[in-house]
């Protein structure tokens, strides 16, 4: 009996330990496909971050080279390089070049229809001469050019060195625009609209990059680097890449590493301009030289070429070891730790009940044990998540999500301070909210586009956000939703209105120039016929008896005749404002003798005077009768446009940014429509009635303000408006006498109307 109990424990024991060998076998089993899985979810989602942020490296790449293809395209619209005026060429290339080359553009250069050089712009100067056929390519450059279907178009060519004789790691490559003559200014004042050749720039690639790529990176050691379209480094960490074929440089480093894999990936996805991410093989990184595995991200720049379409590849690498290690080693500890519990139960299954205590106590501490190890891993990946979230909200772009319908699903913190709105309140509203009608209906008919065609756009646009006009350059790109049909766009919006504005003032000085010729003109061709009528008016005059009918008529005569030239005295006044007696003035001693001057006019027409000047300014650039003419110009606008009652306000203080002085003229009159305020400062523009006004009081304020280095702007609200109020103000910035003329004036501190 006693044997049988044996037996049948020994049994029991044995199928006891039978099931505990498999059920622990099992769980190292699940353990150590649990690490692997674990581990490939992991590098999965780093090499995810990865790829997105080669993707918006390559995106703020291509927006760049887009800056500079908008630049050179303004450039080309001017008509001193469409009718190729060599005595204007160096004082618009002088004014332009600054520009250009923050676009990373080291060279300009102007080709007529037959292949000749008219000007070359670089750093070593601006050359103008005849210099026959440019090089080789010149004629596939014209033949493309001349093709009027490229009209309006910029192609880049492929990427070669600036000076291959001297160092062909310094590499460029050139945009080329075709050149028609649509423009017209004083000596052309019709279009021709015939072929006139091309405007070519060349752009400092190793510069360009230089700017963007080493800011990029991934994890504590990764990197990013360049290729182009030939298989050439366009940048690298590794200096001695550079310029390098990406296939061969490797091997010749390190031939006992097969670069198969990366080749592979280089030649079949990112030549052909494919996004995607993967995992190679790598024999060093930065100062650790050994084989090693690498994660692999990358995306595509294209640049439109005349026949093929050149794609750079932006690629984002990292090693996996940083990823793995410190996972790999939990886990190898986890194995190891269950390979002696596995000895431990396989021990104490013979003495279960002895041990049963300490078993639970141990079990439950290895669970804790675990419990903490993960804890700490979703730390590190929300660490991960927060840093990848804080390059998107330190971003100074709109970075954005919406729906087809218009909604609004993430925003960055710069979107949030420019709509003056928290993240949460902007998250699930409608464009509607933030913008004006017409601009909305605008975007989202753009967006349905993107969603119908799935390929990105970009566009620029003009949005009123908070009572402020800003221009936007913004790329609309269709990505996934969380649904499986369901898809979001991505947008990305550059705030261009600096640059805009620098347009507007390139356009604005070209037109005043021109305009002002043709004015100088005129008034030189009806001042001297006009003399001869006044003359012999007053010899008639001396002859006929005061009070009759043809003395009458005379004096009527002589009324008009003078009118006409007090009209070509401005024009004159206009197309050339006489050289000043003085280099600076006290500004608010002008203020003075004009108020002093207009104070009975003011009491006429029942106009309250507001004076607010501050004591103590310094003297400003600027000659005092120029100053004084522009004052009485703003003030006869302001008492025309109240019609008898009202307030006038005249200020004066330091300006927000020292070395500057604003004068603020204020009205409460009728004000000026939003469509005319983009035209007060043509020439010839008036609202008045029919000889009420010449239309040149602001064109000859404007041009003298510009002239003494400062600015005059304007803000206007019509008595209809929403906000209340009516009125015009001007606020004139002028530079003190002791500060630089290449100073920016500041932007606005403080509202307009503040004074009125």
């Amino acid at each position: 009996m006693q044997s049988r109990e044996r037996i049948k424990l020994h049994n029991v024991l044995k199928i006891f330990g039978g099931i505990t060998f498999l059920l622990m076998c099992g769980a190292l089993y699940l353990g150590i496909s649990t690490a692997r899985y674990m581990k490939e979810t992991i590098r999965d989602q780093f090499n995810e971050q990865q790829l997105v942020l080669a993707r918006a490296t390559a995106q703020k790449v291509e927006a760049t080279i887009q800056m500079a293809i908008a630049d050179l395209a303004l450039l080309n619209s001017l008509p001193t390089i469409q009718y190729c005026d060599s005595d204007a060429y160096e004082i618009l290339l002088l004014s332009t070049l600054p520009v250009l080359n923050r676009d990373n553009i080291i060279e300009i250069r102007r080709v007529d229809r037959q292949g000749s050089t008219l000007f070359v712009a670089n750093d070593q100067g601006i050359g103008m001469r005849h210099f026959g056929l440019v090089h080789q390519e010149a004629g596939v450059y014209l033949s493309w050019a001349a093709d009027l279907s490229n009209r309006g178009k910029t192609m880049g060519t492929g990427i070669h060195p600036r000076d291959p004789s001297k160092d062909k790691k310094s590499l460029v490559f050139e945009l080329i625009t075709p050149t028609y003559e649509d423009s017209t200014d004083s000596a052309h004042p019709r279009a021709s609209h015939r072929f006139s050749g091309y405007l070519k720039a060349t752009l400092d690639v190793n510069r360009l990059l230089q700017q963007i790529i080493p800011s990029i990176r991934s994890g504590k050691t990764g990197y990013a680097w360049v290729l182009d379209s030939s298989g050439t480094f366009l940048y690298h960490p590794e200096r001695a890449f550079v310029g390098e074929n990406a296939f061969e440089v490797r091997s010749n480093r390190n031939p006992a590493i097969s670069f198969s894999k990366i080749n592979q990936i280089q030649r079949e996805e990112m030549l052909k301009g494919k996004e995607g991410k993967s995992v190679y093989i790598s024999g060093w990184h930065r100062d650790v030289v050994e084989p090693m595995e690498k994660l692999i991200a990358y995306a595509p720049v294209t640049i439109k070429g005349p026949y093929i379409d050149y794609v750079w590849s932006v690629a984002v690498a990292a090693p996996l070891h940083e990823i793995e290690g410190t996972i790999g080693t939990v886990y190898d500890r986890q194995v190891q730790l269950q390979g002696i519990v596995l000895l431990v139960i396989l021990i104490g299954s013979f003495t279960v009940v002895i041990y049963e205590l300490r078993w639970a106590t141990l079990l439950e501490h290895e669970v804790t044990v675990k419990t903490d190890d993960i804890r700490h891993y979703a730390e590190e990946l929300e660490r991960s998540e927060a840093k990848y979230r804080s390059l998107i909200e330190s971003a100074e772009d709109l970075i954005f999500t919406l729906d087809g319908d218009g909604i609004i699903k993430t925003a960055n913190q710069h979107m949030s301070r420019l709509f003056g709105e928290d993240t949460s309140v902007l998250v699930g509203q409608s464009l509607y909210r933030f913008l004006p009608r017409e601009q909305a209906d605008e975007q989202l008919k753009l967006i349905r586009g993107v969603l119908d065609g799935g390929r990105a756009r970009r566009t620029e646009t003009l949005f009123n956000i908070q009572n402020e006009e800003f221009w936007f350059n913004i790329q609309y790109i269709p990505v996934k939703g969380q649904g499986q049909d369901e898809q979001d766009i991505l947008g990305i919006g550059r705030d261009i209105t600096d640059r805009k504005s620098l347009e507007k003032q390139l356009i604005n000085t070209e037109k005043l120039a021109s305009l002002g010729t043709l004015a100088a003109g005129v008034a030189h061709e009806i001042n001297n016929p006009l003399g001869i009528i006044l003359g012999f008016c007053d010899l008639l005059l001396e002859r006929i008896e005061p009070g009759t009918m043809e003395y009458n008529d005379l004096k009527t005569i002589e009324r008009h005749g003078l009118h006409c030239k007090s009209i070509v005295e401005r024009l004159l006044s206009f197309a050339r404002i006489s050289e000043e007696s003085e280099e600076h003035c006290d500004i608010n001693e002008n203020v003075d003798a004009i108020l002093s001057v207009v104070k009975h006019t003011l009491d006429m027409n029942n106009i309250r005077l507001l004076t607010d000047l501050s004591e103590n300014l310094p003297q400003v650039r600027g000659d005092s009768r120029g100053l004084q003419q522009v004052l009485l110009n703003l003030i006869s606008n302001a008492v025309h446009a109240m019609h008898g009652d009202g307030t006038l306000s005249v200020t004066t203080r330091p300006a927000a940014k020292p070395g500057w002085v604003e004068t603020i003229v204020a009205d409460t009159g009728d004000g000026i429509k939003k469509e005319f305020l983009q035209k007060i400062f043509d020439p010839f523009f008036t609202t008045k009635k029919v000889g009420e006004g010449t239309g040149l009081g602001l064109s000859v304020s404007y041009g003298i303000i510009s002239k003494y280095g400062g600015t005059i702007e304007c803000e206007s609200d019509v008595r209809e408006s929403r906000s209340g109020r009516h009125g015009t103000a001007f606020r004139i910035v002028l530079p003190v006498h002791e500060a630089s003329s290449r100073e920016l004036p500041p932007e606005d501190s403080e509202p307009l109307y503040s004074t009125v």
